[in-house]
Parts: structure tokens; sequence; C-alpha cells
């Protein structure tokens, strides 16, 4: 017989909510590291290309992103409203409230493509370009989020930055 897995799960005497916490502890215990980046900031010089050098810049400076993508695990651990959830005039997802969404890791970025909180994203390219357009506008925009007028070459920086940010995953 072929159920549904949460219909299979229920019938096992697991919950949705017991299910959801195995998964997220699961999750966190997925480790990444030992990544070009890493590399780079622990004296290894030689572990980011010029252009992810140029990359890592734009993503401290004029991109922003440590605005919300701070720390080791680059991420603020918080909610924010991007406009990845206003489509047509209107908010189509609350999210955590007025469209906001937690700031993803973004270690292994370039490994858990579709993006945003609903796979609306399909590249990283695509996502440099959405924040390079200021995100979608909307009435509970955060206030970090505006047009960045990043040239190609920029872009192509910044993706090529966050590629290094992909390493040796272990479990």
């Amino acid at each position: 017989m072929n159920l549904p897995i949460a219909d299979a799960a229920t019938r096992v005497g697991l919950s949705p909510e017991n299910i959801s916490r195995a998964l997220a502890s699961y999750v966190r215990s997925i480790l990444s590291g030992n990544s070009p980046y890493d590399r780079f900031v622990n004296g290894e010089r030689t572990a980011l290309s010029v252009t992810q050098q140029t990359g890592l810049q734009l993503f401290r400076g004029k991109g922003n992103c440590t605005a919300c993508h701070v720390g080791p695990n680059f991420t603020d651990e918080r909610l924010h409203n991007t406009g990845v959830a206003w489509r047509d005039g209107q908010l189509n997802d609350a999210g955590g409230g007025e469209g906001r969404f937690k700031t993803p890791t973004l270690r292994e970025a370039a490994r858990t493509a579709p993006y945003m909180h609903d796979g609306s994203v399909p590249t990283l390219e695509a996502v440099v370009d959405f924040y390079t357009d200021g995100g979608r506008s909307n009435p509970s925009i955060d206030p970090e989020i505006h047009p960045l007028r990043l040239s190609t070459e920029e872009k192509q920086a910044l993706v090529a930055f966050l590629k290094s940010l992909s390493g040796v995953v272990t479990r």
C-alpha cells in the first residue's frame, strides 16, 4: 500500500511535529568545513582566486550581505522581508509575519538550489540578480534591502565567492 509519508508516519505513531523535530536535528548535525573560504581566512592566501576575493570584498562592502549573513554560518538567525513572498501587489506567504523568513546559512549554498523559502529562485546568479534589483518592493521590506547596482563583473565575482563557501560535508 502506497501512503503519503505523513499518513504512513502517523499510522506508526509519528506526529508531523516529531518528524519535523527529527529532521531539524539531523540537518543541524551536518557540518561543512575546509572550504576555500575557511582556508583563506585561516591564512592560506591562495585558497581564493582573485575573482573570489573581489566577491568577498563586495559581500562585505557594496553588496551589504553582512547585514544578514554574518558569523561562521553566514546567518543572523533572524527573520527578514526581502520581498520574495510579495507578488502581484499582495503578500502570498506571511512566513514569520509580514513576509519575513529566516536568513539561511550560505554554507554549501552552491549545492542547495533552488533558493528562497519557496524555491522560486533557480540559481545563485538569479539570487544575486534578485538582490541587485533590491528584492521585491513591498510595504514591509527590510530597510537593508535596496538596489545594489552591481555590474555584470561584480555579480560574477559575488557568485564566485558564494561558491567558495562549499567545503567538505560531514555528518
